[in-house]
Parts: structure tokens; C-alpha cells; sequence
């Protein structure tokens, strides 16, 4: 007979309306799982909040068993009699289940006519993207802005990790991809390489501007003198943080990936001859005796991601070419661990960029684990549209004739300050991602570290880590990468609990024209790359997004959407969407935004003061995108054909587009301070105003016969140009 194990009696009262009194509860399982008990917990939190007390015995019992026939992460709960049972496949599918319930219960689900739920994966591996800055000496992709630099102390705190992956399990998020240029030293000890490991944490306190390289050429950021330290930690004392971090994951159902540009060698240049060169034979050998030690220090890393990228010799020709480099390095590396350590298990992920499937393959034609490959399904704009078309255009073909699984790397460029929300938007984007191809999706920006929140004017206490600020953000994208068939109600009910006090619904469907902004913005002004363009500030680090901009730059590929310049050219389809269309899409977002979250009463509530005022704030920029779209139609079409009258129109939209972006400022600088972001420059709304203004005056200059044509660099790229 099965040992019944009680792990948690928990019982109480809530007086009803007839005062009847509540069920005791019971909580049993005999499944030993870290994950079933935060489940538990889960539980015990919402019985708890919901006015029960502990008492014995129990009127219902709450019972956890393990069926492993029902399949990986999912879940059954079903009433019988006065049980309720708690099925899953796996430890992940009962807490996912266990996590649910304590919704339900805390929603004032009634326990004795509660009905039967499930859950099960509509993508089995559903992640979130990190750009991890560990140290000034060993920086991730682009850590030159402020949010990177603000939280470089944050993720040395264990307090932030358990928060974070405390937030992806209930997200349904079972995934975390760390990315760096060269983490090793900040990481591990390399016995053959010795004095490369970093002891402290520090942070970089030269003058970082929208000028500074990326790479930090020009920038000492080695010299003790120009760094300052922020935490003492021996490498030793690293290694049991990131042992604790792991493991703290491992217990909420989250597998860690590593991910790598490369050639870099941050951290350990200069040392044992070690040199930023990929010919070195040094180089060589200690990125792949790195790439051994971190495995065996960190056994439960699931997987390893490369690029062949950004520092890469692609005209080598000999053994270091880049594919083979890629080999000698990452992949020896990791089978010279598992050489050590047999229960050592990679999945390796050669991403798409610079290369060719072809040539990955037969160079990694023995590698003994999973292997695989990645692309930029949405370019850098997951935002931009639910049917990105690259995928199926430039890789889709090689990835079915080849049999190699394919990865998602869904990348948010475009959204960094304002709290979005639209989980039909995410419904529709989930529901076209290609899943018979795809093991798995991780999303997260470039340019971006999520956090601690830095930029609050009015912080309520301790700063909110950014997972908790953008809350409904992660919890939309996570459960949808999981069900993307919720209905509206449900997530209705998930603000609901968080905003009590209002109505919800209303809130819902105010908060689902974010998306309007951001989409229509891109579909008709598209820079595909992070570096190209943020909605936020209307820039890129070479400046403003000026009007001549707006004519010249193209639309999204294959949506519909006619670029300002061809329709002034009249090159446009009639059957297309045309720039004023948008400009009334954008009109129409902008009056829900506004007036909607005027009509909803915060109270003294001051998360949801400052929701409402991100809500305004993204309905003055819409407003200001629809004038400026407009005026810049406008002023296309008099540099075609002329008309006085049509000059006239662009001035007076682009002082409308004055007027917006003014309240736009006056709003979002209400919110937040300026901030440096890494990848396009200051985002200050109040110093960008003057060059809105500088639109009009470009307006009024303009003369017929102005050149009018667009840029070809939004074009699909053919497949044989693999930089993508």
C-alpha cells in the first residue's frame, strides 16, 4: 500500500452570506519534489490570505501523485467526492497544476464545486533571454547603457534570483538563457589557466555615453584605477553563489543555457598569451578548458549557445575557420567534460547568423549530444507583427531538409519602459510560431537588463525588480507559450487579483491597445536590428528619426502596409494599407490609451497609479506617431506633385505631432527619469522635443521635386546572406 504522506494542514473559516462554515483543508502528497513543496507553499500562501486557519481533521483533502503516462508538464485536477486530486506528468506538471490552484483559491473558487482543469505544453521549452552583466571586466553583448551598469550589483544578490526564478515558474517559464561575451573568468577556475579568475565585483567608473563602444575599445576598463569595486567575493565565494543560483532553479523547474559571441576574451587578455585572435592556439585551448570547467563546476547547465559572431575572421580558410573554431573550442570542450562527468548532458545550439546549416553540420557531425539551431524569429520586434515572415523565407527550408530543430530567439527592441499588455496579440503571435520545427522559444532583449528598476520618480519603498514592474508582461508571454488558447477572462481574473479595488475588465481592454502602438509604428517605419530604432524616444544613436526619415525608411516586409514614399510615388497597392490608414490606427489606439485610463480610479494605489500613467503616456505617443505619419505622407506627396494645399497639410501635422509629443514628454517625465540606453542612445523625451520641432521647420523648407524614395534595407534577404 502507497505511504500518504501529510505535508501541510491547513484549515479555517470564511463566513458567508448564511454563515456556513468552511471546509478544513488538507494538503498531501508522496511525491518528494522541491517543486511539488513551492507548490505547496503556493497553496498554503493563498488558504492563508483567503481567511482559513490551521485545524484538524479535514473535511477536504488536496492530493498530489505522479502520472508519468500523462506526459511531460502536464496536469489533471479533478473533485472526487471530497479530494480533490492533483495529477502530472512530472514535477514541473504538478507544480504548474499546484500553482494554478492556488489562483483558483484565491480567486474565492468554491473547493467543493470546484471543476476539473488541465494544462499541457503547447512549447515544451519556453525561456527568457538574459544579457547577464557580471563585472566591468567581463561584459555581455552591450552593457554601455544604464540599465546594465545600475544592475551589475543585482545579479550578484541571491535575494533578486529567487525572486526572479520564484516568477518564472509561476509564469510557466522553464528556461533561463544567461548570454555573455566571456563569462569564464567572473565564473570559474580554470586549473590550467590559473590567475584568469576574477576575484570582486566591479563596475567600470570612466564616462559612459551614447559614444562609448560597445566593445569598450578605448575604454580601460581592465585598469583597477578606472574600476570600482561593489561586492568582495573570492572567485571561490562566486562559485558557491552561482552553485546556489543553479540549484535554486534547478528547484523551480528552470534549466540554465549559457549563451556566447564570439571571438572574445574579456578578462583574460594579456594572460598565458591569451589574445583576441582567432588563430591563437592559446585562445583556443583555454576557451575550450574554460568551457570543460564550467561544466563540470556547473553539472546542471542544460545547454550551450554560440554565434558565429560578432568577432569572428570569416576569411580563414585553415583548421580555425569559423565553423571549426566553433568545434574546437565549444564543442571539444563540452565533450572533454562529459569525458570527466558521463551524466554531463548538452544540448548545443548553433545559431543561424554568419554561417550556414550546412557547414555547422559537418563540422559537428560527431558531436556526442542534442544539437541544434537558432534563429531571429520577429528580427529584434517581437512587437512588430504576429506573423513575422523571415523564418519561413530565409532558414525554414534548410532546417525540414536537414531534420535540425530550430529555436525562436524572440527579441524585444522596441518596449523597455512602458508596461505592455495585450494577450490577444500574444494568442495570435504563439499560435504562428512553427512548432513542429520548434523544441523551443527564449525571449528578452539586447539592449535591455531587467533588474531592479532604476528610473522611478516616485519608488513606493524598496525599487521593484523589473519582473515585478512589468508583471503582466511575463505573465501573458509565459502562460501564452504554454496555453495560447486562455480566453480574455483569465487573464481579466490575474488583474483582478492584483487590482482588487477596480474594475479589471476595463482595465484589460484599455491595456490592449499597448500593442496597437508598437506594431503599427513598426509596420510602417521598420528598422529590423535593435541599434536602428526605440519607438520609446523616436531615435537610434545616430540621432532623431527626423520626417525625411520617416519618408525615406521602408515598411515591414509582407504585411500589407504601403511605405509613405511608395504612396506618394503611387507605386502603392490598392489592396494595401496605406500610411494614413495607419496613422488613424495609431489615432484610434491613442484615444483608448487616453481616455481609457482617465476613466479607471487608482485610489491611492501607487503601482497602479503608475500603470495608468505608462498606459497615457504610450497613448501620447501613438498620438504623436499618427501625426507625424501623416505629416509625412503630406510632405512626400508636395515633393511629388506640388500642391501648395499638401504642404500645408504636413505643417499642420507635424505641429499636431508638437503638441503630442509635448504631453507625451510632460507625461512619461511625470513617470521617469532620462536614461542611456545601450543600443540607441539617451532616451530624455524632453530633450528630443526640440528635434520635433525641427520636423516642422523641415516642412515648411521643403520644395517640389525633393527626392522621394525608399530604402531597400527592410527587404526579405535571399538565403544565400546569412547575415541576418
Amino acid at each position: 500500500m502507497r505511504r500518504i504522506v501529510t505535508c501541510l494542514i491547513i484549515a479555517g473559516f470564511l463566513v458567508s452570506s448564511c454563515t456556513r462554515k468552511m471546509p478544513v483543508v488538507a494538503l498531501r502528497t508522496d511525491v518528494n519534489s522541491s517543486m511539488v513543496s513551492f507548490a505547496l507553499k503556493e497553496i498554503g500562501t493563498a488558504l492563508n490570505q483567503s481567511g482559513y486557519t490551521v485545524g484538524t481533521p479535514a473535511d477536504i483533502e488536496i492530493i498530489f501523485q505522479h502520472k508519468g503516462e500523462m506526459g511531460e508538464q502536464s496536469y489533471h485536477v479533478q473533485r472526487e467526492g471530497n479530494r480533490i486530486v492533483v495529477s502530472g506528468g512530472d514535477e514541473r506538471g504538478l507544480m504548474y497544476a499546484g500553482i494554478e490552484l492556488s489562483e483558483r483559491i484565491s480567486l474565492k473558487e468554491d473547493l467543493y464545486t470546484l471543476k476539473p482543469f488541465t494544462g499541457k505544453p503547447h512549447i515544451l521549452h519556453r525561456g527568457l533571454r538574459y544579457n547577464i552583466p557580471l563585472d566591468a571586466r567581463t561584459p555581455s553583448y552591450d552593457d554601455t547603457g544604464d540599465a546594465a551598469q545600475k544592475n551589475i550589483e543585482t545579479v550578484w544578490d541571491i535575494e533578486f534570483w529567487k525572486f526572479y526564478l520564484d516568477q518564472m515558474a509561476r509564469n510557466r517559464y522553464n528556461l533561463l538563457t544567461l548570454w555573455s561575451l566571456h563569462p569564464y573568468p567572473s565564473l570559474v577556475k580554470v586549473p590550467e589557466y590559473p590567475d584568469v579568475a576574477l576575484d570582486d565585483v566591479a563596475v567600470y567608473t570612466g564616462d559612459i555615453t551614447a559614444a562609448t563602444d560597445m566593445k569598450w575599445k578605448g575604454e580601460d576598463i581592465h585598469n583597477p584605477a578606472s574600476l570600482k569595486i561593489v561586492k568582495k567575493m573570492t572567485i571561490d565565494e562566486k562559485i558557491d553563489f552561482w552553485q546556489q543560483v543553479f540549484k535554486y532553479a534547478e528547484e523551480r523547474g528552470v534549466d540554465i543555457y549559457l549563451f556566447h559571441w564570439n571571438v572574445f576574451v574579456h578578462g583574460a587578455e594579456g594572460r598565458h598569451g591569451i589574445e583576441w585572435k582567432q588563430d591563437s592556439p592559446v585562445t583556443v585551448d583555454y576557451i575550450r578548458k574554460s568551457v570543460k570547467q564550467m561544466l563540470l563546476t556547473y553539472p546542471n547547465i542544460k545547454g550551450i549557445g554560440v554565434t558565429a559572431g560578432e568577432h569572428i575572421n570569416r576569411n580563414l580558410t585553415n583548421e580555425y575557420n569559423t565553423e571549426n573554431w566553433m568545434w574546437l573550442t565549444y564543442g571539444l570542450g563540452i565533450m572533454d567534460a562529459r569525458e570527466v562527468n558521463p551524466e554531463i548532458n548538452v544540448r548545443f545550439i548553433f545559431r543561424q547568423h554568419w554561417s550556414s546549416l550546412d557547414k555547422i553540420m559537418e563540422v559537428f557531425r560527431n558531436y556526442d549530444g542534442l544539437f541544434e539551431t537558432s534563429f531571429k524569429y520577429s528580427r529584434a520586434r517581437m512587437y512588430s507583427s504576429v506573423s513575422p515572415p523571415w523564418f519561413d523565407k530565409i532558414f525554414r527550408s534548410d532546417v525540414e531538409r536537414l531534420g535540425i530543430p530550430c529555436w525562436q530567439n524572440i527579441r524585444n527592441d522596441d518596449n523597455f519602459v512602458f508596461r505592455w499588455g495585450d494577450p490577444a496579440y500574444a494568442r495570435e503571435y504563439v499560435r504562428n510560431i512553427p512548432v513542429a520545427v520548434t523544441p523551443g522559444v527564449y525571449m528578452g532583449p539586447d539592449g535591455y537588463v531587467y533588474g531592479r528598476e532604476f528610473i522611478s520618480r516616485n519608488p513606493s519603498g524598496p525599487r521593484q525588480y523589473d519582473t515585478d514592474k512589468h508583471w503582466y508582461n511575463f505573465l501573458i508571454w509565459g502562460h501564452t507559450f504554454y496555453n495560447p488558447d486562455l480566453p480574455d477572462s483569465w487573464f481579466i481574473d490575474r488583474i483582478r487579483l492584483r487590482f482588487p479595488a477596480i474594475d479589471a475588465e476595463k482595465l484589460h481592454n484599455v491595456w490592449r491597445a499597448s500593442s496597437e502602438v508598437f506594431s503599427w509604428v513598426d509596420k510602417i517605419h521598420f528598422r529590423q536590428n535593435d541599434a536602428m530604432f526605440s519607438p520609446e524616444g523616436c531615435i537610434d544613436k545616430s540621432g532623431f528619426h527626423d520626417v525625411n526619415s520617416f519618408i525615406g525608411i521602408g515598411a515591414m516586409p509582407e504585411q500589407g502596409v504601403t511605405s509613405i514614399a511608395d504612396y506618394a510615388l503611387q507605386n502603392e497597392n490598392q489592396q494595401q494599407i496605406s500610411p494614413f490608414e495607419v496613422a488613424d490606427k495609431l489615432e484610434a489606439a491613442a484615444g483608448v490609451l487616453i481616455e481609457g485610463s482617465a476613466k479607471i480610479r487608482p485610489g491611492k494605489n501607487a503601482e497602479l497609479v503608475e500603470t495608468l500613467g505608462d498606459l497615457e503616456a504610450m497613448g501620447y505617443m501613438a498620438r504623436y506617431y499618427a501625426h507625424k505619419v501623416r505629416g509625412a505622407t503630406y510632405l512626400a506627396q508636395f515633393r511629388v506633385n506640388g500642391e501648395e494645399v499638401l504642404k500645408e497639410n504636413a505643417v499642420k501635422a507635424l505641429e499636431a505631432a508638437v503638441l503630442a509629443w509635448e504631453a507625451y514628454s510632460i507625461t512619461a517625465g511625470r513617470l521617469y527619469y532620462p536614461q542611456l540606453l545601450a543600443r540607441t542612445g539617451m532616451l530624455d523625451w524632453n530633450m528630443i522635443l526640440e528635434y520635433v520641432r525641427n520636423d516642422v521647420e523641415i516642412a515648411r523648407k521643403a520644395m517640389h521635386g525633393e527626392e522621394v524614395r525608399v530604402t531597400d534595407d527592410n527587404t526579405l534577404w535571399s538565403k544565400d546572406q546569412t547575415r541576418i
